[in-house]
């Protein structure tokens, strides 16, 4: 045998995904996907989720799991340093109302198609940590869309869901949809979103350096964003789910 063919078998132990099959939700989106390339819908250089990709503003970005990537040029360079300089590790609850601004901003934007009218019914989730308000809002195509933004200036958004039924999780249990790093060096950060199966009471994230955080919880979803590049990287956190009965501790590879 090739001496090359053993160093691939030995690295292969080391794949923390190796064994793991893709979640329902996961094959539906990569079918949905394939259809689109064979009817001519998608740009080579699109995200590979059908719904999910990164609108990154002034930094590179980086990701882990099966999420696209788009940069857009260099516009707003200061944005994500104020973000990061306030932030938070336990975020503001924040209502429709209150974020109906971003909510039309984050609505305007081409992920998922650009919404005219939003309601502060469309908020699903949103968070205040510092000058950045982080929200997930479903569009008027269905497509539920996540966007960073510190007050009109857009961080980010991303795709999250296509507009069919979201999966049922079992109580006390939460998945993981995605999670990435955006930017370099001191201006680098993360974020994670999942979805919740009733009865959990909450989500926090641990770092392997040891900082803890709270996520927010409501609809159906979790979610956090943080300084740091912890996102982009194989199992450098754990999340934390919290029930009435206990609390569970996981690693990203043990979400699906």
């Amino acid at each position: 045998m090739d001496a090359r063919m053993k160093d691939l078998e030995q690295l292969a132990v080391l794949d923390p995904a190796r064994g793991r099959e893709p979640s329902a939700m996961e094959w539906t989106r990569s079918q949905a996907f394939v259809e689109r390339v064979m009817a001519g819908e998608v740009n080579p250089r699109s995200a590979r989720r059908p719904v999910g990709r990164w609108l990154a503003v002034g930094v590179a970005a980086a990701v882990a799991g099966a999420v696209g990537v788009v940069v857009a040029p260099a516009l707003l360079p200061g944005t994500a340093q104020k973000a990061i300089a306030s932030w938070t590790a336990e975020p503001s609850s924040r209502t429709g109302e209150q974020v109906l601004p971003q909510a039309r901003e984050c609505a305007g934007n081409d992920v998922g198609g650009s919404s005219s009218a939003v309601q502060p019914m469309d908020v699903l989730l949103a968070e205040q940590r510092g000058v950045a308000t982080l929200l997930i809002m479903k569009k008027s195509s269905g497509t539920i869309v996540e966007c960073l933004s510190v007050g009109k200036d857009q961080l980010a958004s991303m795709g999250l869901a296509d507009g069919r039924p979201l999966p049922a999780l079992p109580a006390g249990t939460v998945n993981l949809e995605t999670m990435s790093s955006t930017g370099s060096g001191d201006s680098m950060w993360s974020n994670i979103i999942g979805l919740v199966g009733s009865g959990v009471t909450g989500v926090e994230v641990r770092l392997d350096n040891g900082r803890v955080f709270q996520a927010s919880v409501k609809a159906g979803w979790w979610a956090a964003w943080w300084p740091g590049p912890e996102g982009g990287e194989v199992d450098h956190l754990t999340v934390i789910v919290h029930t009435p009965t206990g609390s569970t501790s996981y690693r990203p590879s043990e979400l699906s």
